[in-house]
């Protein structure tokens, strides 16, 4: 579980001081179910955590999506992405991107020849360009409630 022990600027949009406090509680992974083809029900108990999906360790992390910016990445507000923090970025990765020492973003991230592109995934929104932009991380993984 992540916790904020200290929030600043506008919600959701600067974190710091984030506490990564790890639950070893899991819910039982019973089986498969065919998402096509109907396949025989057989009922075989695991159990399923974020652990168990993402591994472990004080570089991995979670964030609540505010805002719709990357909808068509089908990325929703609401969305928990989970997150390896690191400061290395290959062009076209999910990443969580600190911009101007002060405002956090999750965008597609490219290096360009004298700045850092920060691209959404939503016609509404323009790219962000910096020149003085830093990777906290990038994105492994989704989880949503429906």
């Amino acid at each position: 579980m992540v916790r904020p022990s200290q929030w600043h600027g506008h919600p959701g949009h600067v974190f710091h001081g984030l506490e990564a406090r790890a639950t070893p509680a899991g819910i039982p992974l019973a089986g498969k179910v065919a998402a096509g083809a109907p396949v025989e029900a057989v009922q075989n108990i695991e159990s399923l955590s974020l652990t168990s999906c993402f591994g472990e360790g004080d570089d991995l992390f979670a964030l609540e999506v505010t805002g719709n910016s990357m909808i068509d990445e089908d990325i929703r507000e609401g969305d928990y992405v989970i997150c390896r923090r690191t400061r290395i970025a290959e062009n076209g990765q999910l990443v969580i991107a600190i911009v101007d020492d002060e405002n956090a973003t999750l965008k597609r991230f490219y290096r360009e020849p004298d700045r850092a592109r920060l691209q959404p995934a939503n016609d509404d929104y323009q790219p962000i360009y910096s020149d003085n932009c830093r990777i906290e991380a990038i994105v492994i993984g989704l989880v949503r409630k429906l």
